[in-house]
């Protein structure tokens, strides 16, 4: 059984997580490195959001980029994401084995690296 069964209890997941980590100050002074947009495409279920992060601040949709080309795009399902937001996934093994894809820079993705840090470590205490 997944552990989302709908785009909604995804989508609720993922935004609580990234409204809790925006108040800890090691997420803020990434925030505040950051100037770009990501796409995530999940699949089961089907959900695309968009982070946009800028000037410091972040905002996260339910949607994709209508008025802008997403920097990084990453698609995977609802059950990877889970792994991938609560550390219990070797990211770069994802990634070999196309569980995570990704389309954009490389360089843009690594810049990502610390909120995405913030973020698991954090999610790691609140489970």
């Amino acid at each position: 059984m997944a552990i989302f069964e709908t785009s909604d209890q995804l989508y609720s997941y993922i935004s609580e997580l990234f409204e809790e980590i925006a108040t800890l100050p090691e997420a803020q002074q990434a925030l505040k490195s950051l100037n770009l947009s990501v796409q995530f495409n999940y699949s089961l279920p089907d959900c695309v959001m968009t982070l946009t992060a800028a000037n410091g601040g972040y905002t996260i949709s339910r949607d994709a980029c209508s008025d802008v080309t997403p920097d990084v795009e990453l698609t995977m399902t609802g059950d990877v994401a889970y792994k991938f937001w609560t550390g219990e996934l070797n990211v770069m093994g994802a990634i070999t084995t196309r569980e995570i894809g990704i389309a954009g820079s490389l360089g843009k993705i690594m810049r990502l690296t610390p909120l995405i840090k913030a973020a698991i470590h954090h999610n790691k205490e609140r489970i």
